[in-house]
């Protein structure tokens, strides 16, 4: 669009000067028809005070017309200086016109260069969100991993503890009816015989001892 302006504007001022030349030219024809017509009707004029009346009416009716067209060609030179004047105000105007649009570039790239360093503090933010939301996805991933090991290593440790409670369940069991058959068995014996006997002591190992360590596993289990 500049381009075009500048070319037209260029066109218009070689246009004028074209102008201006022709116009120059022509009032120099002009003037010089004008001092050869002058000089021609002083030269009639004196040749009609010689003459006849009928020979001065014709030189007179012949230099009117000359005066005629004198005038006549006055008059194109006003229209043409005013034809001038007039092209000279319309390149003026569109000078000021290319002034304007040259301004309004101006303040359009300005806007663009500014806005073109949002768009690149935005791409800079958004390189940088994404860095700090993929650092972010690897820690998550990094605890989650732990928190599948740490859920791996409990439900290990939890279904050790239940068999070793269910293996303690199952000696508290045996050894309560082991008692319970000894017990059976006294119960049975004479009395003689039961007074003799000295009362069996009681293992380490038996179900009264136990019984914490069987507590132990119950609650663990229940967690």
């Amino acid at each position: 669009m500049q381009e075009s302006q500048d070319q037209a504007t260029d066109e218009y001022a070689r246009a004028l000067g074209d102008a201006q030349t022709r116009l120059a030219q022509k009032e120099a024809e002009l003037r010089k028809a004008a001092e050869n017509h002058a000089s021609e009707a002083e030269q009639l004029w004196c040749q009609v005070e010689q003459e006849s009346r009928d020979t001065h009416q014709v030189e007179a009716n012949a230099l009117r017309e000359q005066l005629a067209q004198l005038e006549k060609s006055v008059e194109q030179e006003m229209a043409l200086n005013m034809e001038l004047q007039q092209r000279q105000t319309e390149q003026e105007k569109l000078l000021a016109q290319r002034d304007d649009v040259s301004s309004q570039l101006q303040e359009v790239n300005r806007a663009n260069s500014r806005l073109l360093e949002q768009v690149t503090e935005l791409g800079q933010e958004k390189d940088k969100l994404q860095q700090e939301l993929e650092e972010t996805r690897k820690t998550a991933d990094k605890r989650q991993a732990m928190l599948d090991e740490l859920a791996i290593d409990v439900a290990q440790e939890k279904s050790r503890y239940k068999e070793e409670l269910s293996d303690g369940v199952r000696l508290h069991e045996k050894e309560v009816l082991g008692v319970r058959g000894r017990a059976t068995k006294r119960a049975a014996r004479p009395a003689c015989t039961r007074t003799r006997t000295a009362p069996r002591r009681r293992s380490a190992h038996s179900s009264v001892t136990r019984r914490p360590a069987l507590g132990s596993w119950i609650a663990y289990s229940r967690r």
